[in-house]
């Protein structure tokens, strides 16, 4: 597994989502599934924003490659855990976690167990091996 600490700066977004990119075309390319990296970058870039925006750092990306799938998983401090909202067209923003929600095979929220603080937000991508 590898692991990557930002700080909760919008800049840290593009930060991760360059090195999940990077860890996961490697990862594919010796074992694990292969996945869509356009995928990859869009659902990471997702996830990041959402813990930056409206969670506490630091935020901590993993990420973990499977022979059946890939797993990101991405932690901050707060406990609140994020909402898949169906926004409307006119909406700028809010439709990270619906996203993941519809294009990721799967995802969940592990809350931290006292007296750790806050939640890890993850998703599988799972391809042809």
């Amino acid at each position: 597994m590898a692991q990557l600490v930002v700080a909760p700066e919008l800049s840290a977004v593009c930060t991760a989502r360059h090195w999940v990119s990077d860890v996961v075309a490697r990862c594919c390319a010796t074992s694990g599934p292969q996945v869509d990296e356009d995928l990859v970058e869009l659902l990471t870039s997702e996830v990041v924003a959402n813990a930056v925006r409206h969670g506490q750092g630091p935020v901590t990306v993993e990420v973990a490659c499977a022979e059946e799938h890939v797993r990101i998983a991405v932690t901050d401090a707060s406990p609140t855990a994020p909402v898949v909202r169906h926004v409307g067209p006119e909406a700028t923003g809010g439709r990270g976690m619906a996203l993941t929600d519809l294009l990721a095979t799967r995802w969940g929220v592990e809350t931290a167990h006292p007296p750790a603080r806050g939640k890890t937000v993850w998703f599988q991508l799972s391809g042809s091996t």
